[in-house]
């Protein structure tokens, strides 16, 4: 009888402790103003986003800005200690169409705490892929962000004229390294023919 009720009480707080665990990472999607603890999501694979709803909020969202370098300046705030209330990102990803379908990696310069002893906010950094343009409504990316809880958010991202610039700027610099390199294999080909001719009618 003992053990039951040990077992059970054990288990209760251990679900209370799971329930408080949170962390929120700003300018959340869909949250106007400073996030509290219910605007907390947990992201995953089926729902990178949460329950968020991605279509109705992320024109009228708070967004991020991504500088020339494509890096993305965030604030991450947890709302217990220990490692439920992780401030460590453990996953990052970016979806240039900003409609939470096509996700791909993106990298954490600035990391949180992964077990912290306080409850505060910490900025975090995050680089988005080379050549990135974000193409969702208004010229918007998305960022799903993960603790090491299990806990985060997704953050629009808006790019300036200059980042945009940049990614075209890449772009265009890639096709013209692949001209360049198409032009001399066709004079390549042509001397050596030409070659091939000289050697024949001699």
């Amino acid at each position: 009888m003992f053990s039951r009720l040990f077992f059970a009480l054990t288990l209760l707080l251990s679900l209370s402790l799971q329930v408080s665990a949170h962390a929120l990472i700003a300018p959340a999607l869909g949250v106007q103003g400073t996030g509290a603890r219910k605007d907390v999501q947990r992201p995953s694979t089926a729902k990178p986003c949460g329950n968020a709803n991605i279509a109705q909020t992320i024109a009228t969202s708070q967004a991020a800005q991504a500088n020339a370098q494509g890096v993305v300046a965030l604030t991450v705030t947890n709302f217990n200690s220990g490692k439920d209330g992780s401030r460590f990102i453990k996953s990052v990803k970016v979806d240039p169409t900003g409609t939470g379908k096509s996700f791909v990696a993106a990298t954490m310069v600035t990391n949180g705490v992964e077990a912290p002893t306080d409850v505060t906010s910490q900025q975090l950094t995050v680089q988005l892929p080379a050549n990135t343009k974000c193409t969702g409504t208004g010229g918007r990316c998305l960022i799903s962000l993960t603790t090491d809880g299990g806990f985060g958010n997704c953050v629009a991202v808006q790019q300036g004229a200059t980042t945009n610039a940049a990614a075209t700027k890449g772009a265009k610099a890639a096709k013209a390294k692949r001209d360049v390199r198409a032009v001399g294999s066709r004079a390549a080909r042509a001397m050596r023919r030409a070659l091939e001719e000289f050697q024949e009618w001699m």
